[in-house]
C-alpha cells in the first residue's frame, strides 16, 4: 500500500516534512552500522525524525497495560515464542545509536518447525506470513542481503507504530512486501519469514523471526520493551496444523520434574487376634470339665 496518511493537526510542518523525515531513518541507520556517526550525534538525528512522526501523528498513546496487537506469524501463537516464558530477552547493554555495544538481545525470537532449514514450516509445507503486529508507517527496509555479509539483521523492516508512537523492527525475513513509506494496518502480510542475517543464516540457528519493540520517551530516547505479555494475548488465528503441533507450555518450558521425599506412613494400630479352633463353644466347654475331672 503506497499511501501516506497525514493528519490535519501537524503543527505546521509539511507533506515534504513528514517525507523526509520516513526517509531520514535507513540512512541514519547504516551511518551507525558503518561507524560514520557518532552515538550522540545519532541520537540527535533520532529525536528529531521521531519529533516530526509524533507531530504528524499527535493522537499516538502508550499504555503498557493496553497494548493490543496481532500475533506476527500467520498461523501461530505465543507458544511459538522461544525460551521460558519469554526469558530469551535481554535488554541489558542495548544501545541502538552505538555499534560497539553487544551482548543484548532486547527481542522475542518466534521459532517455525523448519528441520531442513529451506524457510518453509514442515507441517504445511508452505512459507509463514509475517504481519503487522500494529497500524503504522514503514520508515526503512532492507531487502537484499546476501549470505557472507556481516550484518546481523539481514532483510529486515522498520515500522512506526501510530498506535504507540513506538517502533517494531522485524529482523531475518525471506522476502519483504512493503517499501519506505507504505502505510500499514494490524494484521495485513508485509513478508515471509526466512533466515537472513549473519547468525539466522547459519546451520546451528533455527529459522525464527526476531521481534523487538522500542518506546520512545518524551525527550525522544529509544527504550526496548519486553513484549511477552502482548504476545501472549495478541489476536492470533491458528493453523489446526501448526496448533496440533505445538508442544502444550509445560513441555516446551522444559520443565523439571519436582523432587518430593514421599512421608513415611505409619500403619495404624490393629489389636491382636487370637484365632480359636473351628470348635464350637459347647465343645469347649466339655473338654474343660474333662480336664478337672
Amino acid at each position: 500500500m503506497n499511501l501516506l496518511v497525514f493528519q490535519k493537526d501537524t503543527s505546521g510542518i509539511t507533506f515534504k516534512d513528514y517525507q523526509n523525515a520516513i526517509n531520514a531513518y535507513k540512512p541514519l541507520l547504516v551511518d551507525i552500522r558503518e561507524y560514520k556517526t557518532t552515538p550522540t550525534e545519532a541520537r540527535s538525528r533520532f529525536q528529531e525524525i521521531v519529533s516530526t512522526l509524533r507531530q504528524a501523528h499527535p493522537t499516538v498513546n502508550y499504555d503498557s497495560a493496553q497494548v493490543s496487537i496481532f500475533f506476527p506469524l500467520l498461523g501461530f501463537d505465543y507458544r511459538a515464542v522461544g525460551g521460558r516464558m519469554g526469558s530469551g530477552y535481554h535488554a541489558k547493554g542495548y544501545d541502538l545509536f552505538d555499534q560497539n555495544a553487544k551482548g543484548s538481545h532486547p527481542a522475542h525470537d518466534i521459532f517455525i518447525k523448519d528441520k531442513d532449514q529451506d524457510c518453509k514450516d514442515d507441517r504445511t509445507g508452505d512459507y509463514v506470513s509475517i504481519l503487522s503486529v500494529s497500524d503504522g508507517v514503514v520508515i526503512g527496509t532492507e531487502n537484499d542481503w546476501q549470505p557472507g555479509s556481516e550484518y546481523r539483521g539481514g532483510n529486515y523492516i522498520w515500522i512506526y507504530d501510530t498506535v504507540t508512537g513506538g517502533l517494531w523492527y522485524y529482523a531475518h525475513q525471506k522476502e519483504i512486501y512493503v517499501k519506505t513509506g507504505d502505510v500499514v494496518k494490524a494484521g495485513q502480510k508485509i513478508s515471509i519469514i526466512g533466515r537472513t542475517g549473519y547468525n539466522a543464516y547459519m546451520k546451528r540457528s533455527d529459522t525464527h523471526l526476531h521481534l523487538t519493540y522500542l518506546h520512545i520517551d518524551d525527550e525522544g530516547n529509544p527504550y526496548p520493551v519486553n513484549t511477552y505479555g502482548w504476545l501472549k494475548n495478541a489476536v492470533t488465528l491458528l493453523d489446526p496444523r501448526i496448533a496440533a503441533d505445538l508442544k502444550p507450555l509445560a513441555i516446551r518450558l522444559n520443565l523439571k520434574e519436582i523432587k518430593t521425599t514421599p512421608k513415611r506412613i505409619i500403619p495404624p494400630l490393629v489389636k491382636k487376634i487370637t484365632l480359636v479352633s473351628d470348635t464350637t463353644p459347647t465343645e469347649d466347654k466339655k473338654k474343660k470339665k474333662r480336664s478337672r475331672a
